[in-house]
């Protein structure tokens, strides 16, 4: 799943796309590196960013959705909105969009659900505790994996209770919203099959978040001093896109190793090429290899009756 936002201030791709031609552009080259689906923002959902108007983030999604279907190499290519308002994804649906990607899972906008129930469109639910971003909202009382997985579930059951149905749903554990270090992040990957005995298939969006940043600036979780209390722009400024892309490949290939419906990234080619690697690796994963006891044996020198017969020979 690529990503395309058309916003102001999105944290690392933030104006880059905003006029129409420029999305396009940009959608154009994530579907030739290979992406599937391609998910349009027209609202940042970072810590502290503003909210745009409805007409605002309508505007935005449609002539973006209208200028891609344009393309004939999107022909193939499934369209999603990433937004919380269901007068947005009604407009998106209209202009033929595919997917909904509600990163509030059905809790910041009742009609949300209601529209999906009616339309029987996929539906991508993300944990969602609110926009709040203080030391309370990043709190795990049984640990991230068991509070996130119980959360979900709950947001998942309401939205089936609104007429939903299960086929129609795919669950995100919402990687970096509320859940700004590594030790928050990467546990839900390595578990991710609590996450899949909800039933249901998970994306994984990892790209270019505040957690990817601190584990390359902290080379791992050993020093995590070193950026505590950084604020994220402090954050974003030590790091490239172009390694954060290259972490974010991996994390692509940790979350294929667990099953993840799709990964959601910033630089599809990047991802592309990592997960090509590990499928090509995966064809060897039982492939005979010599015995031990041959390579031993071939690798002996020759005992003093051989040399004696080599030398007379």
């Amino acid at each position: 799943m690529g990503v395309l936002n058309v916003t102001e201030d999105s944290f690392s791709d933030g104006g880059l796309y905003l006029h129409t031609s420029a999305a396009a552009a940009h959608a154009h080259t994530l579907i030739e590196q290979g992406a599937d689906i391609i998910d349009i923002g027209a609202e940042s959902t970072r810590p502290g960013a503003k909210r745009v108007s409805e007409s605002e983030e309508i505007n935005r999604i449609t002539r973006t959705l209208q200028a891609i279907r344009e393309d004939a190499h999107a022909h193939h290519v499934q369209l999603s909105i990433d937004t919380t308002r269901a007068s947005v994804a009604q407009a998106a649906l209209d202009e033929g969009a595919d997917i909904i990607n509600d990163v509030s899972g059905g809790t910041l906008d009742p009609h949300m659900p209601q529209l999906l129930a009616r339309t029987g469109k996929p539906y991508i639910v993300q944990h969602w505790r609110g926009w709040l971003d203080g030391r309370d909202s990043s709190k795990y009382e049984y640990g991230v994996v068991a509070d996130t997985v119980t959360e979900l579930h709950r947001q998942i059951i309401s939205v089936l209770n609104s007429g939903v149905k299960p086929e129609q749903i795919i669950a995100d554990p919402g990687l970096g919203f509320s859940k700004p270090g590594p030790e928050l992040n990467y546990p839900l990957i390595e578990h991710l099959e609590e996450l899949q005995q909800l039933g249901f298939p998970v994306l994984i969006g990892a790209s270019r978040k505040r957690f990817v940043k601190k584990t390359l600036l902290d080379d791992g979780l050993g020093r995590s001093a070193r950026t505590d209390n950084l604020e994220p722009q402090e954050v974003s400024q030590e790091v490239s896109n172009d390694r954060l892309d290259v972490a974010t490949a991996m994390i692509s290939v940790l979350a294929a190793q667990k099953g993840a419906w799709a990964v959601r990234v910033h630089n599809v080619q990047a991802s592309r090429d990592a997960l090509a690697v590990w499928e090509t690796a995966r064809q060897f994963e039982h492939s005979t290899a010599p015995a031990c006891s041959d390579l031993t044996h071939a690798n002996q020198p020759a005992t003093t009756s051989e040399q004696a017969k080599t030398e007379e020979e």
